[in-house]
């Protein structure tokens, strides 16, 4: 099989974005907020005036962007960025205390406070006549989700009051213009930071990920070199992006980009990219069907952390209880290999119910021979990966296992991956009823991942982010009816 030769294309982007990113070290001049090049001093950590403005717009909303509400076209003529709204609220602008930018996330504080019914986004003038409610609350230490609640909405209030009075945003940050002369280390991790937003890399990532994912479908009707050879050539610039990606994430944090669900979906996309690259050199014999829906779960994964999880982008500091001894890292690197794996698995299972069907498998047929390996693979590594994820938590909370949410999710991966490798071994199923239960592995791994994170609890709730319910409701129901269409719809009309 001839050798694809090196992309120029990628070699291009690649130049690109190195050269955009590490920027010179002299720092850009500035006397006051003007804009998102601003380097501030915030808690005593140097940061870009975007990422900490993302931050703040985060805290408020969980979003790192203001479009406006019903009746707001005269306060908010138009989509803003965060920078623009933490502007807007230092500059004391009138309009700002009109801004829904403040999410509350339960009823019972909404009636609590008065808040208008049904409200889930409310200004801080609405919340301002209730702030000394909202002090008595947040002075609590009863641990209810209900003063947990109040005691956010507090300390946004709060923030939102330091930003707006020009002497206490002093004691907030500083500039750090001198500091920044003093490292040339520091400007470019800030710099660094700032290049990350605005050559914005997950897009693009996407982007090549979902033309490998259309040129791969149409090649499985043309069975073009050409076709297969472009989709390959998308796969690599996609896998090459989120490399470069955590990399530059690495270098600007100085940790391993690993503690958060939007790092650790583009370590399982780049898996799943790899993994058929390496396919298309290594392998003479591959199946062009099974690069389909790895190219689109790939493309789906960087869509979800582009447009859903974009808060999880910013470069804020690892909490304490986390950043606790290199045991994170492997745990989660680990863990992710894991994950990756059983999701492939359940990939090669929808294709094979695909390829036959209405029939029953061949034993001996490759589809089958790679469904059980990357069973293999992504079972023992989720296995290795809790249990170095347990030696973690000790070292970080002082017990191996607490049954939380999250450890659970990551047991009953585990459990239903030996439930499979069991049935097949004990032949308790026939090679079609293997194929069919690895078929919801997909479905299990995203449900004991990312909706686990959902519940927000526990000290291992991390990964949580706003938005992920309708997307993962969604995604369920349509991996359900596929694999139902492709099992049972078939197999009638045989």
């Amino acid at each position: 099989m001839t050798r694809l030769p090196f992309p120029k294309i990628f070699v291009l982007l690649l130049l690109a974005f190195v050269t955009m990113a590490w920027a010179s070290a002299r720092p850009i001049p500035r006397t006051e907020l003007r804009g998102s090049a601003t380097a501030v001093v915030y808690q005593g950590e140097v940061r870009p005036f975007a990422s900490f403005a993302r931050d703040v717009l985060d805290n408020f909303s969980g979003k790192v962007s203001y479009r406006c509400k019903d009746g707001e076209a005269d306060r908010c003529p138009r989509k803003m960025q965060a920078t623009e709204v933490v502007l807007g609220i230092v500059k004391n602008e009138p309009r700002s205390r009109d801004w829904k930018l403040f999410k509350v996330l339960r009823s019972d504080v909404s009636e609590a406070l008065h808040l208008p019914p049904g409200e889930r986004y409310v200004s801080y003038g609405l919340l301002q006549p209730a702030r000394d409610l909202l002090e008595l609350y947040a002075s609590r230490n009863d641990g209810h989700a209900a003063t947990l609640e109040m005691k956010r909405l507090y300390e946004n209030v709060q923030l939102f009051e330091t930003l707006g009075d020009s002497a206490r945003v002093k004691e907030l940050f500083t500039l750090a213009e001198p500091n920044l002369a003093e490292s040339g280390s520091t400007v470019r991790r800030v710099n660094l930071e700032l290049a990350y937003y605005f050559v914005d890399p997950v897009l693009w990532a996407f982007v090549a990920a979902f033309v490998g994912f259309l040129l791969s479908l149409l090649n499985l009707n043309f069975k073009g070199k050409a076709l297969d050879r472009g989709a390959n050539v998308a796969c690599l610039v996609a896998a090459g992006v989120v490399a470069l990606t955590l990399v530059v994430r690495l270098v600007a944090t100085g940790r391993p980009p690993m503690v958060n669900l939007y790092e650790i979906i583009l370590w399982v996309a780049l898996l799943l990219e790899s993994f058929e690259v390496v396919a298309f050199f290594r392998c003479s014999h591959r199946s062009f069907s099974l690069m389909v829906p790895i190219a689109f779960v790939s493309s789906l994964l960087l869509f979800f952390d582009r447009f859903v999880l974009e808060t999880g982008d910013a470069f804020r500091a690892v909490p304490a209880i986390l950043n606790s001894s290199v045991f994170l890292t492997l745990h989660v690197f680990t863990i992710a290999l894991g994950f990756a794996g059983v999701i492939l698995s359940g990939i090669v299972a929808h294709v094979a119910l695909f390829r036959f069907r209405g029939g029953e498998i061949p034993g001996d047929d490759h589809l089958l021979s790679l469904l059980y390996g990357t069973l293999v693979f992504g079972s023992a590594l989720t296995i290795v990966g809790t249990l170095l994820g347990g030696v973690w938590a000790d070292f970080a909370w002082g017990r191996f296992w607490g049954f939380d949410p999250k450890e659970c999710g990551a047991l009953f991966v585990i459990l239903w991956t030996m439930l499979g490798l069991h049935l097949r071994a004990g032949r308790l199923v026939t090679s079609r009823g293997f194929a069919l239960f690895n078929a919801f592995n997909v479905i299990v791994t995203f449900l004991c991942w990312f909706g686990i994170n959902l519940l927000g609890v526990g000290l291992h709730s991390y990964g949580f982010q706003n938005g992920t319910f309708t997307g993962l409701v969604g995604f369920v129901l349509a991996d359900l009816a596929l694999i139902l269409f492709l099992n049972f719809y078939f197999r009638k009309h045989e």
